[in-house]
C-alpha cells in the first residue's frame, strides 16, 4: 500500500527524525545506519526513544496515569468483592466443619467417656485437631468429682474467632445421660492466609494486564493521534505568512473514509489558505494607507498610535518608533497655543470611546512653518461594543482656510463695491422717500403756525402735529443714515423690529409709486409675530 507523507514546512517529521539519528552517530551513540535502514522496526523503536523526553508531559501520558488510576481503582473493588465472597464462603465451610465433628464425633467420644478410656479419646481429640483451621479441642467429663478426666490438645487461645461447645451424651437404657463437654476453638488464620494469596494472585494479574492494556493504549494513542498533533504544532510554530507552503498532510496509511484528524488537517489548510488570503488583503490595505494623499494612523484603545502611514512621518520630521512611544508624543508637533485644547479633546474622546475632530496648528519639518490640520477619527468596535481601534486622519486644510479667507475677503469687497455702484440709484430711488418726511414735516409745521394764530390755540392739535412733524424728521434722518453707513462700509446696526411696522412702513414709503402706477395695495397681516433682529432701513429697501 502506498503510504501519505506529510510535508510540514522545510522538513518532514521522518527527515527531522533521520537528521537527529545522524547527529546520534556522529556522537557515539552506536546507532548504526545500515541496520537501521535494513531494520525499520529498529529505527521505530529509536524514533520512540528519542521522542519519549518530549511525550512526558504530553496528553499520552496524562491518558495512562488515568488509565492506570482507574483500572487500579476496578481492581481494588473487584478484589475486595472477591475476597469478601471467599471470605463468606470460608467461615461457612468452618461452620459446617464444626457441624460435621457434632455429628461424626459424638457417638464415639460418648462410648470413650462411657468407658473412661483416655487413651481413645486423645486420640479422637487429636484427630479433630487435625482438621483445618482447628486451633483447641478440650474434652472435660461432666461429672460431680474433683478430678474429672480432662483432655485437650492445641493451644487454647484468648478471643477466639470461632468457639462451639458439643454437649456428649450417652443413652443407657433408653434415656439419654450427659457425659461431658467438647469444645472445639477454630482460627481464622487458614482464611486469612487464603485470602492474602487469592488478593496478591488478583492484584499481581491484574496489574500486569493493566500495565499491559494501559501501554498498548498510550502506544495506540500515540501512533494514531498524539504524534500528528506534535507534527501539527511544529508546523503551526514554523508557519511563516511571507513563505509558499504546500498542502498540510499526514504520515501515515490513507483511511477508507476521513477521520477526525484528517478534518483537522482540512480545517487547518483552509486557515492557512484563509491566513494568507487575509494577510496579502492586510498588505494591498496598509499600501493603500501609505499611499494616502493625507496622514492616516491607527490609535490602541488607550491612545497609543499603533499605526502611522509615511505622509504623516515625512510632514512632521517624526520617527515611527517616537510616535508610538506614547499617546502624547505626535502632540509635540501641535502649536503650543494649540496643544491644551488638542489633549483636551484627545482625551476625552479616549476616556469616552467616541471619535473627535478638532484643528490644530501643525509644524512642518521640511520649512518650519506651522500649517493647520484636520484631526479626524472614529471609532472601531467589536460585536460587543468594545473599543478595538481609534482610525483617523490629518487633512492639511491650510491652503483651504487660506482660500476660503481670501474668498470671504473677496465677497465682502465686492459686495462693498455693488453697494457704492448702485447707492446713486438707490439715491435716486430714495429721493421720494425722504422727501415724502420732509413734505409731511413741513405741512405739519403749518399746521401748527395756523393754530398758533388763533385766538384760542388748539394745543391737542399742536402736540399730535408735533409728534408727527419729528416721526417724518427721524424717519427722514435714519434714511440718511443708513446711506452714510453703506457708503462707508461700516457695520450694519441691528435692533429688535416689528416684521408687521416694517411692511406698514413700506406701504407708506411706496404710497407715492402705487398712485403713479395706480396700483391697488392690500396688507394681511398675522398676528402676534415674533420680533426679529435686523436693520430697519435695509428690511425696508429689500421689501
Amino acid at each position: 500500500m502506498q503510504r501519505e507523507r506529510v510535508d510540514w514546512g522545510p522538513a518532514s517529521t521522518l527527515q527531522r527524525v533521520e537528521e537527529r539519528l545522524r547527529k546520534a552517530s556522529v556522537e557515539g551513540l552506536n546507532l548504526q545506519s545500515e541496520a537501521t535502514r535494513d531494520m525499520p522496526w529498529l529505527r521505530r523503536f529509536a524514533v520512540a526513544r528519542r521522542s519519549l523526553p518530549g511525550l512526558l508531559g504530553g496528553i499520552g501520558w496524562r491518558l495512562l496515569v488515568r488509565v492506570l488510576f482507574f483500572s487500579s481503582a476496578i481492581t481494588l473493588l473487584l478484589t475486595l468483592a472477591q475476597l469478601y465472597v471467599d471470605y463468606r464462603r470460608d467461615v461457612s465451610i468452618l461452620d459446617q466443619r464444626m457441624s460435621e465433628i457434632d455429628s461424626g464425633y459424638r457417638q464415639s467420644l460418648g462410648e470413650g467417656l462411657w468407658r473412661l478410656d483416655a487413651r481413645q479419646l486423645q486420640l479422637q481429640v487429636e484427630g479433630i485437631l487435625r482438621l483445618p483451621d482447628i486451633r483447641f479441642v478440650e474434652l472435660r467429663e461432666a461429672t460431680d468429682r474433683a478430678d474429672p478426666l480432662v483432655v485437650t490438645a492445641g493451644s487454647r487461645q484468648s478471643d477466639p474467632p470461632a468457639r462451639r461447645d458439643f454437649k456428649i451424651f450417652h443413652t443407657n437404657q433408653g434415656a439419654e445421660q450427659l457425659l461431658g463437654i467438647l469444645k472445639v476453638e477454630a482460627t481464622f488464620d487458614g482464611i486469612y492466609r487464603n485470602l492474602l494469596d487469592t488478593a496478591a494472585a488478583i492484584m499481581v494479574s491484574q496489574a500486569i494486564k493493566t500495565f499491559v492494556v494501559s501501554f498498548f493504549i498510550l502506544f495506540i494513542v500515540h501512533r494514531l493521534i498524539t504524534r500528528h498533533l506534535v507534527a501539527i504544532a511544529t508546523s503551526l510554530r514554523q508557519y511563516d505568512l511571507l513563505g509558499s507552503h504546500g498542502p498540510l498532510r499526514l504520515e501515515r496509511h490513507p483511511p477508507k473514509a476521513a477521520d477526525e484528524l484528517d478534518h483537522l488537517v482540512g480545517a487547518f489548510d483552509q486557515m492557512y489558505a484563509r491566513l494568507q488570503a487575509a494577510y496579502n488583503e492586510l498588505q494591498l490595505q496598509v499600501g493603500l494607507l501609505q499611499r494616502l494623499p493625507v496622514s492616516a494612523w491607527t490609535l490602541k484603545p488607550d491612545g497609543t498610535p499603533d499605526f502611522v502611514n509615511q505622509v504623516w512621518l515625512e510632514f512632521s520630521g517624526q520617527d515611527l518608533d517616537f510616535v508610538r512611544s506614547g499617546p502624547e508624543a505626535w502632540m509635540t508637533a501641535v502649536h503650543p497655543e494649540d496643544r491644551g485644547a488638542a489633549l483636551k479633546g484627545f482625551w476625552d474622546a479616549v476616556r469616552s470611546g467616541q471619535g473627535f475632530s478638532f484643528e490644530t496648528r501643525n509644524l512642518r519639518a521640511e520649512d518650519g512653518t506651522y500649517r493647520r490640520q484636520l484631526q479626524q477619527a472614529v471609532v472601531l468596535r467589536d460585536a460587543e461594543g468594545k473599543v478595538l481601534k481609534f482610525v483617523g486622519t490629518s487633512t492639511d486644510i491650510d491652503d483651504q482656510k487660506r482660500a476660503e479667507e481670501a474668498l470671504r475677503q473677496a465677497q465682502s469687497e465686492l459686495a462693498r463695491i455693488n453697494r457704492v455702484t448702485t447707492m446713486g440709484e438707490l439715491a435716486a430711488s430714495l429721493a421720494h422717500e425722504v422727501n415724502q418726511p420732509i413734505t409731511g414735516a413741513i405741512i405739519n409745521a403749518n399746521v401748527c403756525l395756523r393754530k398758533l394764530e388763533q385766538d384760542e390755540p388748539d394745543f391737542d392739535g399742536l402736540r399730535a402735529a408735533v409728534a408727527r412733524m419729528m416721526r417724518d424728521t427721524q424717519r427722514a434722518a435714519d434714511v440718511i443714515s443708513r446711506i452714510r453707513s453703506q457708503f462707508k462700509g461700516t457695520t450694519v446696526s441691528r435692533e429688535i423690529v416689528d416684521i408687521n411696522d416694517i411692511i406698514q412702513e413700506t406701504v407708506l414709503v411706496l404710497r407715492d409709486e402705487v398712485i403713479r402706477y395706480n396700483i391697488s395695495v392690500r396688507t394681511d397681516l398675522a398676528a402676534f409675530l415674533p420680533p426679529i433682529i435686523g436693520d430697519r432701513v435695509q428690511l425696508q429697501h429689500e421689501t
